[in-house]
């Protein structure tokens, strides 16, 4: 790992809005001694609705303004950019780590499967652009699961907007992930990726709802990855982890998000 000019870690995370701090979150609590940027394109939210040339253009302008910041690792916490944009995201950083949730979030469903081998479905949760580039199902066509495993893609459109908007809490919410979820209640339990940083905000909704299902965080597998690729010697800075946030539209962010 190339060090950047300063002597802690510098770690940026980009999302399309607010759900990539559900991946900040889990940093932060793993891996103290770092400096995070956070950044959130709260005047585009939602990505996932928007057409494969809008998302590579705002994706574009996003991370070329990241590089500038001469951070050491950028941690991708949007699958709709991961799946549409990630190779022109690889091309901007030019050679600086590039750490995206769809190669987690593969990582952890596959290694779930291994440890859950009774469970015969794989239903991956996304927005409409995550699942209309079927990146998921490309990269989960393995032996272990080609043949085997019933894999579903999902999309869930209108959880994002409302997550936007601090309605994790109301009680719609449950009944929007339970019309999502309603053909995967019966026929057995089986695991359920989010794949998008917005939804851990209501795991606990997909979990009452889907009983005995496996329901793997996005957020939890980043930091897993982060742990993989970088040496330990630079998770482990001296003193508390310090971010720096960037939001598009500031005023876009609810109330109720801490930062």
């Amino acid at each position: 790992m190339t060090a950047g000019k300063s002597k802690r870690l510098r770690v940026a995370v980009f999302d399309s809005g607010i759900g990539g701090i559900t991946v900040l979150n889990e940093l932060r609590s793993r891996y103290r001694g770092i400096d995070y940027l956070y950044f959130g394109d709260t005047a585009n939210v939602p990505y996932g609705t928007k057409s494969p040339m809008q998302i590579r253009h705002l994706v574009t302008d996003a991370v070329a303004r990241l590089k500038s910041e001469s951070v050491d690792v950028l941690v991708v916490a949007c699958n709709t950019a991961s799946c549409v944009a990630i190779e022109a995201i690889h091309e901007i950083m030019d050679g600086v780590p590039v750490l995206d949730v769809v190669q987690a979030g593969v990582q952890a469903v596959n290694e779930s499967l291994k440890k859950y081998s009774d469970f015969r479905r794989v239903v991956i949760f996304g927005t409409k652009a995550t699942v209309k580039s079927h990146t998921y199902a490309d990269h989960l066509e393995s032996p272990l699961a080609k043949g085997k495993i019933q894999l579903v893609e999902k999309a869930c459109p209108l959880l994002v907007p409302m997550i936007e908007e601090g309605w994790q809490d109301h009680r719609l919410m449950k009944e929007l992930v339970r019309e999502y979820t309603q053909e995967f209640s019966s026929g057995g339990a089986g695991i359920g990726l989010l794949a998008c940083t917005h939804y851990p905000w209501i795991q606990g909704v997909f979990e009452t709802v889907l009983p005995g299902w496996k329901i793997l965080n996005s957020a939890y597998a980043v930091a897993d990855l982060l742990q993989k690729k970088v040496p330990a010697e630079r998770l482990n800075g001296s003193g508390e982890s310090k971010v720096r946030w960037i939001f598009t539209d500031p005023d876009a962010v609810p109330d109720n998000v801490a930062r």
